[in-house]
């Protein structure tokens, strides 16, 4: 009986989470070139004053369907290298997802969330493009580094979701656990019954 209980909760929450999945990425799609534009200065800085790169400019290549195909272009004295920006920043939409379509949070533990869970996403756009620019001719000979980057986002924002929106749940969880354990240990310990 309990298990037919949960399964409208959760159909409800998969339903909401994949309108909301659609309806959000289009939107942070559709607002990539200026995200892409932030990246560019906040990511150009930090190569050119941190790592010494030579970078005169930088700009987003819009293209394909809801900018899908949009590259992060920096142009150097020798070489424009471009990034694929659109897969490396599509992990926003469905951690907004999953925070909004979640239940029994309040609107401002959902704004926390989201503010809190979007910095670290933005952190690791930022480092991807810093640590990918200056290694791009190393990681493009070992696929497993790319293939890995690429696993390490797609998980993010579930983690994240999973971290910040049950945060409390996971530590009562595992205080009980705790608990029981150190109830156990004294229970086997001879030497607490003297």
């Amino acid at each position: 009986m309990a298990e037919r209980s949960l399964v409208l909760p959760i159909l409800s929450f998969c339903l909401r989470f994949v309108v909301l999945t659609v309806a959000l990425t289009m939107l942070w799609w559709f607002l990539l070139p200026y995200y892409g534009w932030f990246l560019v200065q906040v990511c150009g800085g930090i190569l050119k004053y941190g790592f010494g790169l030579p970078i005169q400019s930088g700009h987003i290549e819009r293209a394909g369907f809801f900018n899908t195909d949009s590259l992060l272009v920096f142009v150097l004295p020798e070489r424009s290298p471009k990034l694929p920006l659109a897969h490396l920043i599509t992990n926003v939409g469905p951690f907004w997802a999953l925070v909004w379509a979640t239940p029994k949070l309040t609107l401002r533990r959902r704004l926390v969330i989201s503010v809190q869970g979007s910095g670290i996403l933005i952190l690791g756009h930022i480092l991807f493009v810093v640590l990918a620019l200056p290694f791009q001719d190393v990681v493009r000979t070992a696929s497993e580094i790319p293939t890995a980057i690429v696993q390490f986002f797609l998980t993010l924002p579930f983690l994240l979701w999973v971290i910040l929106a049950y945060w409390d749940k996971l530590v009562a969880y595992l205080n009980d656990v705790a608990g029981t354990r150190n109830n156990a240990d004294e229970k086997k310990d001879p030497s607490a019954d003297e």
